[in-house]
């Protein structure tokens, strides 16, 4: 039998027997053992928006599993980096900014989109605000690393991160699970799942989490003492699937989702050096490791409701796969941009979002020695303020915006086996994007501060991949790849002094080369890639010369060229069925390539200010979120008791220093530190722990858990403007209690 023809017979007998449903991207993986002792499952993953065996996928793919998420006590998406090799995902204030391989996104704001993908359940999430939520009743985690132009190709410049959650299940089944920690830090969460009838299936689940948060507001009297915390979080979702056998040949899963984040701690700006004279000082102003000082409202609070049908139909010829989704977010952001008890800039942002997707898959499987897919895509988003949006420096002005973005797209992909051992891959999409932008800002008389201006462009663009794969062993594969990424152009989303500076901003291109080993066994699944970028037209903030021909502007624009090459490694081991070793380990070089124009905030080493927007040279410069070393250790080591088992799980994560969001330097009126990039995060090792004894059935868990056990400072967010430095620190040590139980 022809091998693609006989894996695929193989895979859906292996899923049909021994996994549950697959999701629309789903991944199946069980890190704990097999059927054998000792043995590891298979991973199956849609990578290529199909089920297939991770070992022949020809691109660097890093699956977690609910498991690894438990033993590492990851619970939301900023930690996944921790047990991920080569990806760190960072605050730019309120906005949550993944990076994989160096590639992400320096701009932020209302309308921009990250440049690593990110779906759930195949669903497209189109804000950087609403992905700040706990990752609860999580089934699998796809990481596609490099550009993912073809298939997940919206703005995957430098990647895809597909999010599985948990799927109808043929018998009843749940789970419930509540823990306590410090901080007051209180999560309770459920997953239910069963037939209704012979042929429909539901699953319903649950999670809500409350803290008091770890960052402390100082006293406004100047005591120099607490009154409260600055930064309570709230999560809350639900998520409900009614999956269904409409026919022999046709499955339709309808999903309602509901999610709500409020999380502030991106937005504490309290100014801890370089500040203005004219602001105030200690102990009227925090500045102080976790701590902060504001004198109006904070918030960041998110909401999302999502309805989504997908529907599934088999046939001789292969399936056809259709995913229709409607979205509503409404979000409110408020902050003290200051960071201090005087009244001096505060911001609201106030704003809906209204998100339609629809995708169609049709994996053709019929010839003998192909595999062919081809889908098409139509997306439309569009994005309003409600007028109660209003930025102040002593006087409030009202900002009306409009964004909107309409884009399809057209793609294909086919698998040829010349032999048994030797396949090749050649995909290719094609996007078209029209991007529109109305705004006016306006005085509290209802005067213009800046004329209303509006445009809109059409951004067109191709992506191709190709790679090569050869089957050393049947389970051993090596492979070389050429892919591309692509992240449509934009505009400039806050008001410009003059209609002509409303200038385009081009898409960002990226060619990867890549080449990889994979290869796995009963008991260590390994893969190894090194990879080259060559990086075109990133989106970023530039100093460009003002159209009217007088001195220079700060825009949002285009950086010529950057570099990226490294490598990385996984690897996963288990030495006795006891012992569950998973490990990762990366290198990476990113550097700006002429790149003289760039926009950064130096420091006047005569006066101790901090000088904004000036123009500055990031030609040969780090690029931001590219730590040149990082890597995780992972243990998890079950013990036999008398009464059930005990499971000894650690984690440690290290990474080198780097630039964490904004890569400007000390600048020219710096003396010797003129060419030092300034806002770096040191070199740093988070480790955790966890000891859970688990009852003889199974069923029951209780656990206790410590992350960050040497208490490391660290930041995940670090800034400079106008009034001076500010940063915010990760969570300092905390540990905690947790209970579950599951049938």
């Amino acid at each position: 039998m022809n091998k693609i023809k006989y894996r695929k017979v193989l895979y859906s007998t292996v899923a049909s027997l021994t996994l549950q449903p697959l999701t629309s991207a789903s991944a199946q993986q069980t890190e704990s053992g097999g059927s054998e002792a000792g043995a590891l499952e298979e991973v199956l993953v849609t990578a290529q928006r199909r089920s297939e065996r991770a070992l022949d996928v020809p691109m660097s793919i890093s699956v977690v599993s609910a498991d690894l998420l438990e033993h590492a006590s990851v619970t939301n998406i900023h930690e996944l980096g921790q047990i991920v090799a080569g990806a760190k995902i960072n605050y730019a204030g309120t906005f949550t900014q993944p990076s994989i391989r160096g590639v992400t996104s320096l701009i932020n704001g209302v309308g921009v989109e990250n440049n690593v993908a990110i779906y759930i359940d195949g669903f497209y999430v189109p804000d950087t605000l609403s992905i700040n939520t706990d990752l609860a009743n999580i089934q699998s985690i796809e990481v596609l690393k490099g550009p993912q132009g073809t298939l997940w190709g919206r703005n995957a410049t430098g990647g895809a991160i597909l999010i599985n959650t948990l799927a109808p299940a043929d018998e009843l089944t749940g789970n419930f699970k509540a823990s306590f920690a410090r901080y007051d830090d209180i999560s309770v969460g459920g997953y239910l799942s069963g037939p209704i009838t012979d042929g429909i299936r539901f699953s319903i689940t649950g999670h809500r989490r409350e803290s008091d948060g770890y960052i402390k507001l100082i006293d406004p009297a100047g005591t120099g003492s607490a009154v409260g915390y600055a930064a309570p979080q709230k999560q809350e979702s639900v998520r409900i699937k009614l999956e269904g056998d409409i026919a022999e040949s046709l499955t339709a899963t309808l999903a309602y989702n509901y999610a709500l984040s409020e999380d502030p701690k991106g937005l504490m700006f309290s100014t801890f050096q370089y500040a203005r004279a004219t602001i105030p000082a200690p102990p009227f102003r925090a500045v102080e490791p976790n701590t902060a000082s504001f004198n109006s409202e904070t918030q960041n609070h998110v909401s999302t409701d999502e309805y989504t049908l997908t529907l599934k139909y088999e046939m001789s010829l292969g399936s056809l796969t259709s995913y229709t989704g409607y979205a509503e977010r409404g979000t409110r952001v408020l902050y003290d941009f200051d960071g201090t008890y005087g009244s001096f800039f505060s911001a609201r942002d106030f704003y809906s979002q209204e998100t339609f997707q629809q995708s169609i898959d049709f994996v053709i499987d019929a010839p003998e020695r192909y595999d062919v897919l081809v889908g098409a895509t139509y997306y439309d988003d569009n994005l309003t303020t409600d007028g109660r949006n209003s930025y102040s420096t002593q006087l409030d002005n009202t900002i009306y915006n409009t964004l909107k973005a309409e884009a399809y797209a057209l793609y294909g992909q086919v698998t040829w086996a010349f032999t048994e051992s030797l396949s090749l891959n050649i995909g290719s999409r094609y996007n078209s994007e029209k991007k529109s932008i109305a705004y006016r800002q306006l005085t509290p008389a209802g005067v213009n501060v800046v004329p209303p201006a509006s445009k809109d462009k059409t951004f067109d663009g191709v992506t191709f991949n190709t790679s090569l794969t050869y089957e050393l062993t049947p389970d051993t594969n090596v492979y070389a790849a050429f892919s591309q990424g692509y992240r449509s152009g934009a505009f400039n989303t806050t008001p410009v002094s003059s209609p002509s500076l409303l200038i385009p901003i081009d898409p960002e291109e990226i060619d990867a080369y890549e080449i990889g080993l994979k290869t796995e066994g009963k008991t260590l699944r390994f893969d190894i890639a090194a990879f080259f970028y060559d990086y075109t037209d990133l989106q970023v903030g530039v100093v460009l010369p003002n159209p009217n021909g007088v001195g220079l502007i700060n825009l949002q624009s285009n950086a010529k060229k950057a570099e990226m090459y490294g490598a990385d490694a996984q690897l996963t081991i288990t030495p006795v069925s006891t012992l569950n070793i998973t490990a990762g380990v990366a290198y990476l070089h990113g550097r700006y390539k002429d790149f003289p124009n760039a926009v950064g905030t130096g420091l006047n080493t005569s006066t101790m200010l901090n000088v904004s927007g000036q123009q500055q040279n990031w030609s040969d410069k780090e690029t931001a979120r590219s730590p040149e070393f990082s890597g995780f250790l992972n243990l998890v080591y079950t013990i036999p008791v008398a009464v059930g088992s005990l499971q000894l799980s650690g984690n440690m994560d290290y990474t080198d220093s780097y630039v964490i969001s904004n890569p400007s330097l000390y600048g020219p009126l710096a003396g010797s530190l003129a060419g030092e990039q300034r806002l770096r995060q040191s070199a740093h090792t988070l480790v955790g722990a966890q000891v859970s004894w688990i009852d003889p059935s199974d069923q029951f868990t209780v656990a206790v858990f410590g992350k960050n056990l040497t208490n490391e400072d660290y930041l995940i967010a670090y800034n400079a403007g106008f009034y001076g430095d500010y940063r915010t620190f990760g969570q300092p040590i905390s540990f905690g209690i947790r209970v579950g139980y599951q049938f």
